[in-house]
């Protein structure tokens, strides 16, 4: 029998005359070299994105799909152009874009940066943290700090509280062998904090990681992030894969083709993953686990109160 999270996720799947999630590069570059990311081995050229180029995108998505969620994050933490980032959230927010995210390791996210973010505009800041003990953290998120990380995330949590208003703060703890023992600690530990913790299974990235998820070929779904999403990295590419992490096999260029249009181009690929017809999906598809991952869990003050 199918998985009951994956057969409540495939009720929802089908064939989108825009994505849903569109995620942007803001910069290539990280400031880390975290065991599941694929950015410590990555060969293709590192950029910074031009605003001219988000401008182009921003104006179409807010003219076609407002309600698409764009999130500032692929292979690279955002928060290395810092202006670029807050000058990119503010100009989607005039153009009237309602779900701008950004994703990031926090450690560049100081305190005197507080400011300026909450009054950016953004809606949600997720901070990739998977550790509570340092050991822990220090050893998943190499080359990070977990002190200055958690003062990081703690300062902008007090001044987000002390506004009555302004973007969720969420704490992702990526479930893994390395931390699975530390799970309920640091769930406890950012609940009492007022932060909205989330929790999701580790991504194979296209296959280039091993997880632990185990799910049989026969309850194979469509992909949730192919039939949903799309990227586009800093120089405009737009990958067939959210996993293809190198640009292997691109679709075209924002810089020379609407989005719409582009989206159109991936939809044969959505085709096949719709009518399950597996077989036919390109190599990088077939070993590929990050189907099985679902969707993430959210807890929060209001959730625990509400069981």
């Amino acid at each position: 029998m199918i998985n009951p999270e994956l057969s409540r996720i495939v009720a929802t799947l089908e064939e989108l005359p825009f994505p849903t999630r569109f995620a942007v590069e803001v910069c290539s570059d990280c400031n880390l070299e975290c065991i599941m990311c694929h950015h410590p081995n990555m060969r293709r050229p590192k950029g910074r994105m031009p605003f001219e180029l988000w401008k182009i995108c921003a104006d179409e998505i807010a003219a076609l799909s407002p309600e698409t969620q764009c999130w500032f994050s692929f292979i690279g933490d955002p928060f290395l152009e810092p202006d670029r980032l807050l000058q990119m959230i503010q100009y989607g927010k005039r153009a009237g874009l309602r779900s701008l995210n950004v994703n990031t390791n926090g450690m560049l996210v100081r305190p005197e940066l507080s400011d300026r973010i909450l009054d950016s505009g953004v809606d949600l800041i997720v901070f990739g943290i998977d550790g509570f003990y340092r050991e822990t953290y220090e050893k998943i998120r190499v080359k990070g700090n977990r002190d200055l990380l958690y003062a990081n995330v703690m300062h902008l949590l007090v001044e987000r509280q002390k506004r009555h208003y302004g973007p969720e703060i969420q704490v992702q703890f990526i479930e893994m062998a390395e931390n699975e023992n530390e799970r309920d600690t640091f769930v406890q530990y950012w609940l009492e904090r007022g932060a909205t913790i989330k929790l999701r299974n580790k991504l194979s990235w296209g296959g280039q990681f091993e997880t632990s998820l185990e799910i049989p070929k026969q309850e194979r779904i469509p992909c949730p992030w192919a039939t949903t999403m799309m990227h586009v990295y800093w120089d405009g590419r737009i990958p067939r894969c959210p996993g293809d992490t190198e640009g292997e096999e691109g679709v075209g260029n924002a810089w020379d083709e609407p989005l719409s249009i582009l989206w159109r181009r991936l939809g044969q690929y959505r085709k096949i993953h719709l009518e399950q017809r597996f077989e036919e999906l390109p190599d990088r598809c077939r070993d590929c686990k990050d189907w099985m991952t679902g969707a993430a869990e959210r807890i929060n003050l209001v959730s625990v109160n509400d069981n």
